[in-house]
Protein backbone atom coordinates (compact mmCIF):
# COMPACT_ATOMS: atom_id res chain seq x y z
CA UNK A 1 0.00 0.00 0.00
CA UNK A 2 1.69 3.32 -1.22
CA UNK A 3 2.25 6.01 1.50
CA UNK A 4 1.00 9.53 1.16
CA UNK A 5 3.34 12.00 0.82
CA UNK A 6 4.18 14.08 4.52
CA UNK A 7 2.71 17.30 4.47
CA UNK A 8 6.09 18.46 5.98
CA UNK A 9 8.04 17.30 3.15
CA UNK A 10 8.79 20.03 -0.08
CA UNK A 11 6.74 19.60 -3.42
CA UNK A 12 9.79 18.23 -6.02
CA UNK A 13 10.34 20.76 -8.77
CA UNK A 14 11.36 20.03 -12.06
CA UNK A 15 14.56 22.78 -12.71
CA UNK A 16 14.76 21.00 -15.88
CA UNK A 17 12.09 22.07 -17.26
CA UNK A 18 11.97 25.26 -15.73
CA UNK A 19 15.34 26.52 -18.21
CA UNK A 20 14.38 28.43 -21.00
CA UNK A 21 14.86 26.92 -24.48
CA UNK A 22 18.70 28.89 -25.21
CA UNK A 23 19.91 27.54 -22.42
CA UNK A 24 18.67 23.95 -23.01
CA UNK A 25 20.12 24.32 -26.48
CA UNK A 26 23.53 25.13 -25.02
CA UNK A 27 23.95 22.69 -22.97
CA UNK A 28 22.98 19.59 -25.35
CA UNK A 29 25.73 21.68 -27.58
CA UNK A 30 28.40 19.95 -25.60
CA UNK A 31 26.80 16.51 -25.99
CA UNK A 32 27.81 14.36 -28.97
CA UNK A 33 25.08 14.86 -31.85
CA UNK A 34 24.15 11.15 -31.44
CA UNK A 35 23.72 11.55 -27.62
CA UNK A 36 21.80 15.07 -28.17
CA UNK A 37 19.36 13.08 -30.57
CA UNK A 38 18.59 10.61 -27.65
CA UNK A 39 16.91 13.42 -25.68
CA UNK A 40 14.39 14.01 -28.71
CA UNK A 41 12.21 10.98 -26.59
CA UNK A 42 12.28 12.80 -23.12
CA UNK A 43 9.04 15.00 -23.68
CA UNK A 44 7.51 16.67 -27.25
CA UNK A 45 9.06 19.78 -26.14
CA UNK A 46 12.54 18.16 -26.08
CA UNK A 47 11.74 16.43 -29.93
CA UNK A 48 13.45 19.23 -31.65
CA UNK A 49 15.44 20.62 -29.91
CA UNK A 50 18.73 18.92 -30.49
CA UNK A 51 18.24 20.23 -33.88
CA UNK A 52 18.72 23.81 -32.92
CA UNK A 53 22.48 23.15 -31.35
CA UNK A 54 24.78 25.48 -32.62
CA UNK A 55 27.71 22.47 -32.58
CA UNK A 56 27.19 19.86 -34.76
CA UNK A 57 29.37 16.51 -34.25
CA UNK A 58 28.89 13.70 -36.64
CA UNK A 59 31.11 10.89 -36.23
CA UNK A 60 30.15 7.83 -38.60
CA UNK A 61 30.69 4.42 -37.20
CA UNK A 62 30.54 0.82 -39.59
CA UNK A 63 28.01 -0.77 -40.69
CA UNK A 64 25.55 2.12 -39.12
CA UNK A 65 25.24 4.61 -42.10
CA UNK A 66 21.57 4.45 -41.74
CA UNK A 67 21.71 5.76 -38.04
CA UNK A 68 23.92 8.62 -39.03
CA UNK A 69 22.13 9.47 -42.41
CA UNK A 70 19.31 10.22 -40.33
CA UNK A 71 20.93 11.92 -37.49
CA UNK A 72 23.09 14.18 -40.48
CA UNK A 73 19.54 14.61 -42.01
CA UNK A 74 17.98 16.19 -38.48
CA UNK A 75 21.06 17.99 -37.66
CA UNK A 76 21.94 19.46 -40.69
CA UNK A 77 20.22 18.90 -44.11
CA UNK A 78 16.70 19.33 -42.40
CA UNK A 79 17.81 22.80 -40.87
CA UNK A 80 16.72 26.23 -42.04
CA UNK A 81 19.59 29.32 -42.41
CA UNK A 82 17.14 31.05 -39.73
CA UNK A 83 19.15 28.79 -37.47
CA UNK A 84 22.88 29.49 -38.15
CA UNK A 85 25.68 26.50 -37.50
CA UNK A 86 28.71 27.76 -35.81
CA UNK A 87 30.74 24.53 -35.10
CA UNK A 88 30.70 20.96 -37.21
CA UNK A 89 32.76 18.07 -36.26
CA UNK A 90 32.78 15.46 -39.01
CA UNK A 91 34.10 12.34 -38.27
CA UNK A 92 34.31 10.41 -42.23
CA UNK A 93 35.22 6.96 -43.12
CA UNK A 94 35.69 5.49 -46.40
CA UNK A 95 32.90 3.87 -46.38
CA UNK A 96 30.41 7.05 -47.03
CA UNK A 97 30.04 8.75 -50.17
CA UNK A 98 31.85 11.59 -50.95
CA UNK A 99 28.44 13.33 -52.83
CA UNK A 100 26.80 12.91 -49.50
CA UNK A 101 30.09 14.63 -47.13
CA UNK A 102 29.99 16.96 -50.19
CA UNK A 103 26.04 17.78 -49.59
CA UNK A 104 26.24 18.14 -45.35
CA UNK A 105 29.45 20.71 -46.43
CA UNK A 106 27.82 22.44 -49.01
CA UNK A 107 24.44 23.03 -46.81
CA UNK A 108 26.79 23.70 -43.65
CA UNK A 109 28.06 27.16 -46.08
CA UNK A 110 24.61 28.18 -46.43
CA UNK A 111 23.81 28.15 -42.76
CA UNK A 112 27.16 29.89 -41.81
CA UNK A 113 29.18 27.34 -40.81
CA UNK A 114 32.23 29.34 -38.70
CA UNK A 115 34.28 26.40 -36.99
CA UNK A 116 34.82 22.68 -39.21
CA UNK A 117 36.85 19.56 -38.01
CA UNK A 118 37.22 17.18 -40.41
CA UNK A 119 38.82 13.65 -39.17
CA UNK A 120 38.92 10.23 -40.47
CA UNK A 121 40.64 7.26 -41.87
CA UNK A 122 39.92 7.46 -45.61
CA UNK A 123 43.58 5.83 -46.84
CA UNK A 124 41.33 3.52 -48.65
CA UNK A 125 39.29 6.01 -50.46
CA UNK A 126 39.62 7.28 -54.06
CA UNK A 127 41.47 10.07 -54.47
CA UNK A 128 39.36 11.82 -56.51
CA UNK A 129 36.51 11.63 -53.82
CA UNK A 130 39.23 13.28 -51.15
CA UNK A 131 40.08 16.16 -53.49
CA UNK A 132 36.11 16.64 -54.12
CA UNK A 133 35.66 17.15 -50.38
CA UNK A 134 38.74 19.17 -50.10
CA UNK A 135 37.91 21.41 -52.82
CA UNK A 136 34.21 21.81 -51.24
CA UNK A 137 36.21 22.68 -48.19
CA UNK A 138 37.87 25.37 -49.70
CA UNK A 139 34.69 27.13 -50.99
CA UNK A 140 33.59 27.16 -47.50
CA UNK A 141 33.84 31.27 -47.19
CA UNK A 142 32.44 32.00 -44.02
CA UNK A 143 34.38 29.60 -42.03
CA UNK A 144 37.01 31.16 -39.01
CA UNK A 145 38.77 27.85 -38.36
CA UNK A 146 39.68 24.77 -40.11
CA UNK A 147 41.38 21.54 -39.06
CA UNK A 148 41.77 19.07 -41.39
CA UNK A 149 43.27 15.81 -39.74
CA UNK A 150 42.39 12.64 -42.54
CA UNK A 151 45.21 8.95 -42.23
CA UNK A 152 45.47 9.80 -46.03
CA UNK A 153 48.78 9.77 -47.83
CA UNK A 154 48.89 13.48 -48.63
CA UNK A 155 45.68 15.92 -50.07
CA UNK A 156 46.26 18.61 -52.94
CA UNK A 157 45.13 21.69 -51.83
CA UNK A 158 42.74 23.75 -54.58
CA UNK A 159 44.57 26.45 -56.84
CA UNK A 160 42.13 29.00 -55.62
CA UNK A 161 39.84 29.33 -52.13
CA UNK A 162 37.41 31.37 -50.54
CA UNK A 163 38.85 31.63 -47.38
CA UNK A 164 38.48 35.40 -46.42
CA UNK A 165 37.77 34.87 -43.04
CA UNK A 166 39.99 31.70 -41.90
CA UNK A 167 42.17 32.58 -38.79
CA UNK A 168 43.17 29.24 -37.89
CA UNK A 169 44.32 26.58 -40.48
CA UNK A 170 45.71 23.06 -39.05
CA UNK A 171 46.29 20.62 -41.80
CA UNK A 172 47.82 17.05 -40.36
CA UNK A 173 47.95 15.58 -44.31
CA UNK A 174 51.15 15.98 -46.28
CA UNK A 175 50.71 18.84 -48.53
CA UNK A 176 53.29 20.36 -51.40
CA UNK A 177 55.23 23.29 -50.03
CA UNK A 178 54.60 25.36 -53.53
CA UNK A 179 50.70 24.91 -52.46
CA UNK A 180 51.28 25.88 -49.06
CA UNK A 181 53.46 28.82 -50.05
CA UNK A 182 50.43 29.56 -52.66
CA UNK A 183 47.55 29.37 -49.90
CA UNK A 184 48.88 31.65 -47.90
CA UNK A 185 49.41 34.55 -50.21
CA UNK A 186 45.44 34.02 -49.89
CA UNK A 187 44.84 33.93 -46.66
CA UNK A 188 44.63 37.41 -45.74
CA UNK A 189 43.73 36.69 -42.04
CA UNK A 190 45.34 33.98 -40.60
CA UNK A 191 46.34 34.26 -37.43
CA UNK A 192 47.47 30.77 -36.63
CA UNK A 193 48.83 27.99 -38.74
CA UNK A 194 49.69 24.38 -37.73
CA UNK A 195 51.22 21.92 -40.49
CA UNK A 196 52.26 18.15 -39.85
CA UNK A 197 54.06 17.67 -42.89
CA UNK A 198 55.17 19.77 -45.90
CA UNK A 199 56.14 17.67 -49.05
CA UNK A 200 58.85 19.48 -50.55
CA UNK A 201 58.65 19.92 -54.33
CA UNK A 202 61.76 19.85 -57.09
CA UNK A 203 62.87 23.31 -55.36
CA UNK A 204 64.99 23.03 -52.21
CA UNK A 205 64.23 26.15 -50.87
CA UNK A 206 60.31 26.78 -48.92
CA UNK A 207 59.45 29.88 -48.53
CA UNK A 208 56.46 30.19 -45.60
CA UNK A 209 55.42 34.17 -46.33
CA UNK A 210 52.19 35.79 -44.42
CA UNK A 211 51.68 39.31 -43.04
CA UNK A 212 49.33 38.02 -40.46
CA UNK A 213 50.33 35.06 -38.95
CA UNK A 214 51.32 35.47 -35.43
CA UNK A 215 51.55 31.60 -34.13
CA UNK A 216 53.31 28.94 -36.62
CA UNK A 217 53.56 25.15 -35.87
CA UNK A 218 55.49 23.28 -38.30
CA UNK A 219 56.03 19.48 -37.89
CA UNK A 220 58.10 18.28 -40.50
CA UNK A 221 60.01 18.75 -43.44
CA UNK A 222 59.73 16.24 -46.39
CA UNK A 223 63.23 16.25 -48.80
CA UNK A 224 62.67 13.90 -51.27
CA UNK A 225 65.84 12.58 -50.74
CA UNK A 226 67.78 15.63 -50.56
CA UNK A 227 70.95 16.30 -48.66
CA UNK A 228 70.08 19.83 -47.91
CA UNK A 229 66.95 21.95 -47.73
CA UNK A 230 65.96 25.52 -46.06
CA UNK A 231 62.83 26.76 -45.15
CA UNK A 232 61.96 30.54 -45.70
CA UNK A 233 60.17 32.13 -43.12
CA UNK A 234 59.14 35.47 -43.72
CA UNK A 235 56.30 36.63 -41.12
CA UNK A 236 56.66 39.82 -39.40
CA UNK A 237 53.75 39.09 -37.17
CA UNK A 238 54.79 35.75 -35.73
CA UNK A 239 55.00 36.04 -31.88
CA UNK A 240 55.49 32.13 -31.05
CA UNK A 241 57.07 29.18 -33.30
CA UNK A 242 56.93 25.41 -32.52
CA UNK A 243 59.27 23.22 -34.84
CA UNK A 244 59.99 19.80 -34.72
CA UNK A 245 60.90 17.42 -37.15
CA UNK A 246 60.18 13.67 -36.58
CA UNK A 247 62.16 11.69 -38.70
CA UNK A 248 65.47 11.09 -39.63
CA UNK A 249 65.55 13.04 -42.97
CA UNK A 250 67.85 16.45 -42.77
CA UNK A 251 67.39 19.10 -40.55
CA UNK A 252 66.32 21.55 -42.76
CA UNK A 253 67.99 25.01 -42.65
CA UNK A 254 66.04 27.99 -41.40
CA UNK A 255 66.19 31.84 -43.07
CA UNK A 256 64.04 33.71 -40.52
CA UNK A 257 62.80 37.54 -41.23
CA UNK A 258 60.56 36.97 -37.86
CA UNK A 259 60.92 40.23 -35.60
CA UNK A 260 58.58 40.13 -33.37
CA UNK A 261 59.17 36.64 -31.96
CA UNK A 262 58.50 36.20 -28.57
CA UNK A 263 58.14 32.11 -27.70
CA UNK A 264 60.04 29.55 -29.39
CA UNK A 265 60.00 25.75 -29.03
CA UNK A 266 62.18 23.39 -30.37
CA UNK A 267 61.60 19.83 -30.49
CA UNK A 268 64.45 17.07 -32.32
CA UNK A 269 64.46 13.75 -31.77
CA UNK A 270 67.25 12.49 -34.08
CA UNK A 271 69.99 15.29 -34.06
CA UNK A 272 72.86 13.92 -35.79
CA UNK A 273 76.57 15.62 -36.42
CA UNK A 274 75.60 16.89 -39.89
CA UNK A 275 72.65 19.04 -38.19
CA UNK A 276 74.62 21.01 -36.30
CA UNK A 277 75.14 23.75 -38.63
CA UNK A 278 70.91 23.87 -39.05
CA UNK A 279 70.52 23.91 -35.37
CA UNK A 280 73.06 26.57 -35.09
CA UNK A 281 71.25 28.71 -37.84
CA UNK A 282 68.22 28.17 -36.71
CA UNK A 283 69.38 29.55 -32.57
CA UNK A 284 70.98 32.57 -34.45
CA UNK A 285 67.22 33.20 -36.19
CA UNK A 286 65.37 33.04 -33.05
CA UNK A 287 68.18 35.23 -30.82
CA UNK A 288 65.19 38.24 -29.70
CA UNK A 289 63.18 35.42 -28.00
CA UNK A 290 61.60 36.22 -24.75
CA UNK A 291 61.12 32.75 -23.56
CA UNK A 292 62.74 29.55 -24.94
CA UNK A 293 62.13 25.58 -25.14
CA UNK A 294 65.07 23.37 -26.31
CA UNK A 295 64.09 19.47 -26.39
CA UNK A 296 67.51 17.85 -28.24
CA UNK A 297 68.38 14.29 -28.52
CA UNK A 298 71.65 13.32 -30.40
CA UNK A 299 71.85 10.35 -32.55
CA UNK A 300 74.99 9.57 -32.94
CA UNK A 301 77.85 6.94 -31.82
CA UNK A 302 79.86 9.32 -30.13
CA UNK A 303 79.33 13.43 -27.94
CA UNK A 304 79.25 16.22 -30.30
CA UNK A 305 77.92 19.88 -29.39
CA UNK A 306 74.69 20.36 -30.78
CA UNK A 307 74.75 23.51 -30.10
CA UNK A 308 76.75 24.98 -31.53
CA UNK A 309 79.23 24.70 -34.81
CA UNK A 310 82.72 24.07 -34.00
CA UNK A 311 85.01 27.19 -33.82
CA UNK A 312 82.26 29.75 -33.39
CA UNK A 313 80.49 31.93 -31.03
CA UNK A 314 77.64 31.22 -28.93
CA UNK A 315 75.12 33.75 -30.45
CA UNK A 316 73.39 36.18 -27.95
CA UNK A 317 70.29 36.49 -26.65
CA UNK A 318 69.48 39.97 -25.45
CA UNK A 319 65.97 39.08 -24.53
CA UNK A 320 65.95 35.98 -23.04
CA UNK A 321 64.31 35.66 -19.75
CA UNK A 322 63.36 31.88 -19.62
CA UNK A 323 64.86 28.95 -20.74
CA UNK A 324 63.69 25.11 -20.44
CA UNK A 325 66.75 22.85 -21.72
CA UNK A 326 66.23 19.18 -22.20
CA UNK A 327 69.03 17.49 -23.52
CA UNK A 328 72.45 15.22 -22.93
CA UNK A 329 74.41 17.39 -21.04
CA UNK A 330 77.58 15.62 -21.57
CA UNK A 331 80.72 17.91 -21.54
CA UNK A 332 80.23 19.15 -25.14
CA UNK A 333 76.86 20.45 -24.73
CA UNK A 334 77.52 21.60 -21.04
CA UNK A 335 79.99 23.93 -22.38
CA UNK A 336 78.29 25.43 -25.55
CA UNK A 337 75.22 25.91 -22.85
CA UNK A 338 77.25 28.20 -20.58
CA UNK A 339 78.72 30.35 -23.19
CA UNK A 340 74.87 30.53 -24.29
CA UNK A 341 73.82 31.59 -20.86
CA UNK A 342 76.95 34.19 -20.52
CA UNK A 343 75.43 35.82 -23.75
CA UNK A 344 72.02 35.97 -21.93
CA UNK A 345 71.97 39.41 -20.07
CA UNK A 346 68.05 39.55 -19.10
CA UNK A 347 67.49 35.81 -18.11
CA UNK A 348 65.13 35.09 -15.05
CA UNK A 349 64.62 31.85 -15.06
CA UNK A 350 66.27 28.53 -16.07
CA UNK A 351 65.72 24.62 -16.43
CA UNK A 352 68.36 22.73 -17.28
CA UNK A 353 67.10 18.90 -17.68
CA UNK A 354 69.58 15.84 -18.53
CA UNK A 355 68.73 13.23 -20.91
CA UNK A 356 70.81 10.13 -21.25
CA UNK A 357 72.10 8.67 -24.25
CA UNK A 358 69.55 5.98 -25.10
CA UNK A 359 70.89 2.60 -26.15
CA UNK A 360 71.25 2.90 -30.32
CA UNK A 361 73.28 5.92 -29.68
CA UNK A 362 75.58 4.24 -27.02
CA UNK A 363 76.55 0.89 -28.76
CA UNK A 364 77.30 1.84 -32.42
CA UNK A 365 80.72 1.23 -34.42
CA UNK A 366 81.61 4.47 -32.88
CA UNK A 367 80.55 3.75 -29.05
CA UNK A 368 82.63 5.43 -26.58
CA UNK A 369 82.59 5.06 -22.64
CA UNK A 370 79.75 5.99 -20.79
CA UNK A 371 81.54 8.19 -19.03
CA UNK A 372 81.58 10.66 -22.39
CA UNK A 373 77.87 11.05 -21.90
CA UNK A 374 77.68 11.54 -18.26
CA UNK A 375 76.30 14.66 -16.77
CA UNK A 376 78.38 17.53 -16.26
CA UNK A 377 75.62 19.76 -14.58
CA UNK A 378 76.16 20.70 -11.12
CA UNK A 379 74.69 18.37 -8.36
CA UNK A 380 71.43 19.70 -7.38
CA UNK A 381 69.77 20.09 -3.61
CA UNK A 382 69.44 16.04 -3.97
CA UNK A 383 72.30 15.43 -4.80
CA UNK A 384 72.28 14.27 -8.28
CA UNK A 385 73.14 16.08 -11.51
CA UNK A 386 69.55 15.48 -13.76
CA UNK A 387 68.53 18.59 -13.30
CA UNK A 388 69.03 22.28 -12.42
CA UNK A 389 66.80 24.57 -11.34
CA UNK A 390 67.37 28.37 -11.22
CA UNK A 391 64.51 31.25 -10.78
CA UNK A 392 64.44 34.78 -9.90
CA UNK A 393 68.29 35.31 -11.58
CA UNK A 394 67.38 39.03 -11.20
CA UNK A 395 67.34 39.43 -7.81
CA UNK A 396 71.29 39.32 -6.60
CA UNK A 397 70.17 36.58 -3.50
CA UNK A 398 69.36 34.26 -5.57
CA UNK A 399 72.20 34.72 -8.08
CA UNK A 400 74.72 32.35 -6.29
CA UNK A 401 74.06 28.90 -7.73
CA UNK A 402 73.58 30.52 -11.08
CA UNK A 403 77.34 32.24 -11.11
CA UNK A 404 78.65 28.77 -9.41
CA UNK A 405 77.44 27.11 -12.86
CA UNK A 406 78.66 29.44 -14.73
CA UNK A 407 82.34 29.44 -13.37
CA UNK A 408 82.22 25.54 -13.49
CA UNK A 409 82.52 25.51 -16.82
CA UNK A 410 85.24 28.28 -17.26
CA UNK A 411 87.21 26.56 -15.02
CA UNK A 412 87.00 23.05 -16.60
CA UNK A 413 88.81 25.29 -19.34
CA UNK A 414 91.79 26.81 -17.13
CA UNK A 415 92.65 23.46 -16.04
CA UNK A 416 92.29 21.96 -19.56
CA UNK A 417 94.55 24.63 -21.00
CA UNK A 418 97.24 24.15 -18.04
CA UNK A 419 97.65 20.48 -18.44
Amino acid sequence: MATSQSPTEPTPIDHLSSLPDALLVTILSFLPTEIAARTSVLSRRFQHLWKASPAVDLAFHKFKFQSFEAVANGALLSRQPSNPLLCLHLNVTSLIYSTFISSLLTHSHSLGLRHLTLNGDILQADDEDIQSIVRTVFFISSLESLSISLDAFSIVLPSATSLTHLKSLFITPPVISAQVERLLLELCCLDHLRLSELIQSSAAMVNLSSSTVKRLELFAICPFGQETCSVGLFMPSLEFLFLSQRSSWPLPCIRADIPLLRKSVIKLPLVRHRHVTAVAQLLNSITHVEELSLDLNESEGYPFCNLLEPGKEAPVFPNLKHLDAHMCFHELNFEAAVSLLCRSPALQSLKLVHKDADEFTLWTREKRKMYDWRSKLPRNVNGNRQHAYFSNLHLKENNKGFMKLLNKSSTRKKMKAHN
